[in-house]
């Protein structure tokens, strides 16, 4: 089986180190964290210093790592599909291909700058047979373009039941399941 997982969110932890970061931003500026997200540019100069530096320092999940080894033993293929952009940070696959090896995540293919319409076009062009994904609308695109997707969700945000996992040992259940 081809499998598709997202990185921010759902390999990693993004939002949790760029709200540290943010914090880090607000006390080096004297801005508050409202005014940096509120004002276009200063949240844009915060991410143009800090995004480099998030996506290096990012924390990974409990369990994904020894998840992700376990379903490629099985024989299935690992693709990272993360709306990550170039346009963003150039190096971003330099980046990115460090911070998975550093971290031991096996994977067979890196994609980038693939969210929503894209990331669907990313699944159906690969032919991935069921996306990982944290984002709702990501869910919706994917499904709504004929794939499978796994809605991730570990910090709680949303309340649905269909295709819904809170960990990666029970994304590996429904994964082992959904194969058949």
């Amino acid at each position: 089986m081809r499998i598709g997982i997202d990185l921010d969110d759902t390999i990693c932890r993004t939002s949790e180190m760029v709200h540290e970061k943010m914090d880090e931003y607000s006390a080096k500026t004297n801005r508050d964290v409202l005014e940096i997200m509120s004002n276009e540019l200063i949240r844009e100069q915060f991410f143009d210093e800090y995004l480099p530096i998030i996506y290096k320092e990012v924390v990974i999940k409990h369990d994904v790592k020894d998840v992700i080894r376990r379903l490629r033993n099985k024989g299935n293929e690992i693709y990272i599909i993360t709306g990550r952009k170039q346009s963003q940070i150039p190096n971003i696959m330099e980046i990115t291909d460090k911070w998975l090896e550093d971290n031991g995540i096996e994977f067979d293919g890196l994609f980038t700058s693939a969210y929503g319409d894209t990331k669907a076009d990313v699944c159906k062009r690969e032919h991935i047979d069921l996306m990982v994904d944290d984002n709702p609308y990501n869910y919706k695109t994917i499904v709504g373009n004929g794939g499978k997707c796994l809605l991730f969700d570990d910090r709680d945000k949303y309340d649905l039941r269909q295709d819904y996992v809170t960990s990666w040992l029970a994304a590996e259940e429904y994964i082992n399941k959904f194969r058949g």
